[in-house]
């Protein structure tokens, strides 16, 4: 089944468009874990520094993919000096974490990919 020009465009924005609003979720994602998880987390992993929950949203969200990171991958849990320390924190908390971290990427896959191949497309 061959699809014509305005419908694969439609798609492709579609998929655009879902992109975003996966964002706008993840958004409420990194509310959530500002409010409830990140001051905890900080006193574990950062000895008590408050770096993104004492700021704004921004800097909860950069907060949220690094210690998702850290929880991930062991490279950079040695490079941010955590990784003895990652163990301390409880798993249903790396969990979260780690999805948002996931949820994060597919919006940005879906947003960025679906514009670029948009742009090839056309």
């Amino acid at each position: 089944m061959i699809l014509d020009d305005h419908t694969v465009k439609g798609i492709i924005f579609g998929s655009g468009a879902l992109g975003g609003l996966v964002f706008i979720i993840w958004l409420g994602i990194v509310i959530y874990l500002k409010k409830k998880w990140l001051s905890e987390l900080e006193d574990i992993l950062d000895n008590g520094c408050r770096t993104f929950s004492g700021l704004g949203l921004f800097f909860a969200g950069q907060g949220v993919l690094r210690y998702a990171t850290v929880f991930l991958w062991r490279f950079h849990a040695k490079r941010f000096g955590m990784l003895e320390k990652r163990e301390k924190v409880p798993k249903h908390i790396q969990r979260w974490f780690i999805f948002a971290f996931f949820w994060f990427m597919t919006s940005v896959l879906l947003f960025f990919g679906s514009a670029a191949v948009l742009q090839i497309y056309s």
